[in-house]
């Protein structure tokens, strides 16, 4: 009881120096599903660092440490409050909180994300491999589709600023400025589309131009993105569309995990079934709030929507994080350590242990006179 009293006062006395912070320096305000999701990572990186403490083998130690890292990336959430004009970091530079979004909440969350679900799929595919090859080859897999989608913005960090739809967009947005300027009126797409000439681009240079056809469709595409900050979409576009390949990679992992575990039933520690699960359903979460994103034509409709769906997605944290709890509360039991060590040292010896919610299925949905015994498991493999 102790443990978990601890890891509430720890919890607690984070949540206490975030708010104290908010008060005591200067910080850009963040929406309140903001600031809740970050305490909900932080609960989950305190709980999965006690796990990775108290894991009683050292492979399983390595997966746990993964999530920890993930989580803890948390902590430079609430970072991003501080950034900015106005602020206390990088107060100057009108790009930084762009910045900050493109290579840490958008970036590295999602490339971490990544390495902690692969490298669990390839723990349980290679389970005889070595600590260090299962690594590398995780972060093979990771760091080339990471660096596949992500390099435009390390050659160029003002790259989300040099796209076709923002260059297009900048040229409509000149042309709609000075026909208001002129006329007092706005005008249409039709009359944007006579007065001004679109082109095709590369590497943010002018390599052709469109015919008229095309250029009053384009000029269609984009002219809802001229009120406002709605052109802030286009900014965020293909940051967005990089989460959603990432998000992605890690589903196709997932999957690949569960068909593995369905064909040959390999041994597994408890309760990480049911945390992959509620991963498969977290990625697929974020990869339905990139693709709302991607395709919102109001920045505003956006972000009420989005503020829905992270409460969501904190749903699915609070689970995540009781079943982060449950394996704390396995691992540091006497039958959950002699369960651990014996499914490391001689699993097909080992009566699979099932927790509630599989007595729960088992009570409902399949006869408990077959499946009383080992499931699925050979005791005479060893």
């Amino acid at each position: 009881m102790k443990r978990y009293q601890k890891i509430i006062l720890i919890w607690l006395s984070l949540i206490a120096t975030m708010v104290v912070s908010m008060f005591v320096l200067p910080h850009k305000e963040s929406p309140g599903a903001s600031q809740l999701n970050t305490i909900v990572q932080l609960l989950l990186f305190v709980i999965a660092a006690y796990v990775v403490i108290e894991e009683p083998i050292l492979k399983n130690k390595y997966i746990f440490a993964n999530f920890a890292c993930l989580f803890g990336i948390s902590f430079l959430f609430h970072i991003y409050n501080f950034i900015g004009p106005n602020a206390v970091f990088f107060t100057d530079s009108a790009f930084a909180r762009l910045y900050f979004q493109q290579y840490v909440s958008l970036g590295f969350y999602f490339f971490v994300l990544a390495l902690a679900i692969v490298y669990l799929a390839v723990d349980a595919l290679f389970r005889d491999f070595k600590t260090f090859q299962k690594y590398l080859i995780a972060v093979a897999i990771v760091g080339s589709f990471f660096g596949y989608y992500y390099h435009p913005f390390f050659t160029d960090p003002k790259a989300a600023h040099h796209t076709q739809d923002i260059l297009d967009w900048k040229t409509i947005e000149a042309a709609y400025s000075e026909y208001t300027e002129q006329h007092g009126t706005e005008p249409t797409p039709e009359i944007l589309a006579e007065r001004t000439e679109m082109y095709t681009w590369r590497n943010g240079q002018r390599v052709g131009i469109l015919f008229p056809a095309e250029r009053a469709k384009r000029i269609q595409e984009l002219f809802p993105y001229l009120t406002g900050n709605n052109y802030l979409i286009l900014v965020y576009k293909p940051l967005y569309m990089n989460v959603i390949y990432m998000c992605v990679l890690s589903l196709a992992f997932i999957l690949l995990f569960f068909g593995y575990q369905y064909m040959k039933d390999p041994p597994q520690g408890a309760y990480i079934e049911k945390i992959m699960f509620l991963f498969l359903v977290f990625c697929s979460l974020e990869i339905l709030h990139a693709w709302s994103f991607v395709k919102s034509l109001e920045w505003q409709a956006f972000a009420d929507t989005m503020r829905i769906g992270q409460f969501v997605s904190i749903g699915v944290l609070l689970m995540i994080a009781l079943f982060f709890a449950l394996r704390l509360r396995f691992i540091t039991s006497v039958k959950g350590e002699f369960y651990e060590q014996e499914l490391a040292i001689s699993p097909g010896a080992v009566t699979r242990w099932r927790d509630s919610l599989d007595n729960l299925v088992v009570e409902k949905f399949f006869d408990r006179k077959v499946l009383l015994g080992r499931m699925f498991v050979s005791p005479v493999k060893k």
